[in-house]
């Protein structure tokens, strides 16, 4: 019985059909991300956060506390805007990245690497504050819910890069294109 999906694809033949599915899926990821960044950054008044700070302050006083130091410590939202226009960054990086490879260019894969990595720059600019409070809020066991949250990211990332790093035989170096 032969199979129907050829997951290796010779060049001569096309796109490899990996590569086509690895880069649908970042573009829908992307979207999915841009769209919680944006919206994220739209609906956080600073009248927003006090109301969420006294709900939080009614389930947790210590997390409530860690939200008001970390709002404190933002500078008017600054640190917000900076890590939201990051991740924006980030995001065009990567579907920038997944558009190269899709017309089968190893340069994108370079953009894509630098997009999937900024994210992490961003976690480090928001500053141990607001993952603290986020910690706390969970309960005793919120610094390990916020680690395996983390480590799950890094796994999906790094299964893309693996994916994409897979493809990079199919695609033209940068000393040959057109």
């Amino acid at each position: 019985m032969e199979s129907n999906i050829d997951l290796t694809n010779d060049i001569k033949h096309g796109r490899p059909k990996l590569l086509s599915v690895t880069c649908i899926l970042t573009w829908v990821a992307c979207a999915l991300l841009l769209i919680s960044s944006l919206s994220g950054l739209m609906t956080q008044s600073p009248e927003k956060q006090l109301e969420q700070i006294e709900q939080m302050r009614k389930i947790s006083p210590e997390a409530a506390e860690k939200m008001e130091a970390a709002i404190a410590a933002d500078n008017g939202g600054a640190k917000k805007i900076m890590t939201t226009l990051l991740n924006v960054l980030a995001i065009a990086l990567c579907a920038f990245g997944a558009v190269q490879m899709w017309n089968l260019k190893q340069t994108g894969f370079y953009f894509y690497l630098i997009g999937e990595v900024l994210p992490y720059i961003g976690l480090l600019i928001a500053g141990t504050d607001a993952m603290a409070a986020a910690s706390a809020l969970a309960g005793s066991f919120g610094s390990a819910v916020i680690g395996i949250v983390i480590t799950v990211l890094i796994i999906f990332d790094a299964v893309f890069i693996v994916l994409y790093a897979v493809n990079l035989k199919y695609m033209v170096p940068p000393s040959q294109f057109d």
